[in-house]
């Protein structure tokens, strides 16, 4: 009987150990995995000075941390990979980020600015990855990269030339829903609404997208009132916008 008592000592004080030194290992936070949110392979943001007078853009950059879980923060830094094509001097990147604990995506911050004269006629590109170091390392391949295009050009967004990809949204939402097909002009007065209400769109609140389209609309029936015929875009289509409302 005294052996099978301290035969079970042993285990406990085994099992003790083995989960202590397991749980060390899953909440220690010596390394955890850092990556973007949006996949390199589908996801990439342009920029157009056109749409930002001031000269300069403040990039709001999500990522997110897989790994042990962070009980203080995480510094890591970032920088261009060798696609980059845009001018050191054109953007600021944060000398170190910071990834805070408990939570699973935080956002770091990137300055584009409008300094040299070649953006007026070229796109440049910053392809953006997370540096390897002791403690964090990078995540999986296709959330390695943010890919950014940046130029002083008036292009049509990434958000109104991609479709969603969503089972219930296919097709671009943009188009079909707020704004419907893209010109260069109904672009500029989508813009110039933006700009009335003090504000700008990156494609992601949609209740922004409603709100202007809208006003957009409202601004085409009365130019058609005021000239008796309705605007046209560059290409001599008539402008037109779905948004109910």
């Amino acid at each position: 009987m005294k052996k099978i008592y301290v035969y079970s000592i042993i285990l406990f004080l085994f099992f003790l150990g083995a989960c202590s030194k397991e749980e060390i290992k899953l909440y220690s936070g010596d390394v955890v995995y850092i990556s973007f949110v949006k996949n390199s392979t589908q996801d990439s943001a342009m920029y157009s000075f056109t749409t930002y007078p001031e000269g300069e853009i403040v990039a709001e950059i999500p990522v997110q941390i897989h790994g042990a879980y962070l009980t203080e923060p995480r510094k890591f830094t970032i920088s261009p990979t060798d696609s980059t094509t845009l001018p050191a001097t054109a953007y600021e990147l944060p000398e170190i980020c910071e990834f805070a604990p408990g939570q699973d995506v935080d956002t770091i911050q990137v300055k584009f600015f409008n300094n040299f004269d070649e953006l007026d006629n070229k796109s440049f590109r910053l392809f953006l990855k997370i540096d390897n170091s002791e403690n964090v390392k990078q995540g999986d391949r296709n959330y390695q990269v943010a890919k950014f295009y940046v130029s002083d050009k008036l292009e049509i967004p990434i958000w109104w030339s991609r479709n969603d990809g969503t089972v219930d949204r296919p097709t671009n939402i943009v188009e079909k829903v707020y704004l419907g097909e893209y010109s260069e002009t109904k672009y500029i007065m989508f813009l110039e609404e933006l700009e009335k209400g003090g504000e700008s769109f990156d494609g992601t609140d949609m209740n922004v997208m409603k709100k202007y389209a809208i006003r957009l609309k409202y601004t085409l029936e009365e130019y058609e009132k005021e000239n008796g015929e309705p605007k046209r875009d560059e290409n001599g289509r008539v402008i037109t916008v779905p948004v109910a409302g």
